[in-house]
């Protein structure tokens, strides 16, 4: 896999296809291998775009640095990727903490980015919005999953506590935490243990600078795809309400991670707005 040092940190990433640029960003505690094992950049691809996708620092084969880990670092470090790569104007699509990142590049480095596609992400500068703020939906399931093998995450979001937590689960449990996550979770449970090394888990819920009056003002067009029952609907209404010309749209049968969740209906809609966001009247999704 092929790297390059971009503002300091060593990023590693994948390439495909060939046309006008496209960047995955991936959520935090994931990595690049989650678009990859829904098979969406090569969809993409399939519609003559350039897709790119990596690890974001602290992630998968990414450097990780002790600090560093808020959007707005995040967005530096994707604007020194972008102008590693000799990238244009890239559409940019983010999961969850990925989204909040590929919005804040976009206000931050407008230069670099053409519009921006948000799949679930929650903005620690919209969290006045959110009737459950801290309790989600997604929390809720992994503390209950954690509690199976007697591990006490608490009732509220808390990364921080999640990372320690990885770092001390006895053999015992991380065997039975691997059995109930199987093949496609073990990767993402393994990476915990190595953010609790960094400031990951307190600095992914910093506003940094992001708030909703900056929010309001992104001036590239973006798309909100939310999950039927994401926990993070209110910032849909949000997002459509206050900026111009928000596109919105539920991803069906999906409560957070939609392209692994309901990957056709997820893929589709990418593939839809991109084509829309890039000027193209075939929809995109006719081909491949």
């Amino acid at each position: 896999m092929p790297d390059v040092v971009a503002n300091g940190v060593r990023l590693f990433y994948q390439q495909t296809g060939a046309g006008p640029d496209v960047v995955l960003v991936h959520a935090v505690t994931s990595n690049q291998a989650v678009w990859v094992f829904a098979g969406l950049p090569e969809a993409i691809a399939a519609d003559g775009f350039r897709v790119t996708t990596y690890d974001l620092r602290g992630h998968g084969a990414s450097d990780r640095p002790p600090t560093g880990y808020t959007s707005a670092d995040m967005a530096a470090d994707f604007a020194a990727l972008h102008a590693a790569l000799g990238l244009g104007p890239a559409l940019v699509v983010g999961h969850s903490f990925g989204g909040v990142v590929a919005l804040h590049a976009a206000l931050l480095h407008p230069d670099r980015v053409a519009g921006v596609i948000l799949s679930d992400s929650f903005f620690p500068g919209l969290r006045h919005v959110e009737p459950n703020y801290g309790r989600p939906n997604v929390w809720v399931d992994l503390r209950e999953t954690f509690g199976k093998v007697g591990v006490e995450l608490g009732e509220t979001v808390d990364f921080a506590h999640l990372f320690r937590s990885a770092v001390d689960l006895t053999p015992d449990q991380a065997k039975a935490l691997d059995d109930i996550y199987g093949a496609v979770g073990r990767g993402w449970l393994r990476q915990l243990p190595r953010l609790a090394e960094t400031t990951c888990g307190a600095e992914v819920l910093a506003e940094a600078g992001l708030t909703a009056d900056r929010v309001a003002a992104v001036g590239r067009p973006v798309v909100a795809l939310y999950d039927e029952f994401s926990p993070f609907l209110a910032t849909s209404r949000w997002l459509e309400q206050h900026l111009p010309g928000c596109a919105a749209e539920v991803i069906p049968a999906a409560k957070h991670l939609a392209v692994v969740e309901n990957t056709p209906a997820f893929t589709a809609a990418v593939r839809r707005h991109l084509a829309r966001l890039a000027g193209r009247a075939d929809g995109g999704a006719a081909r491949g």
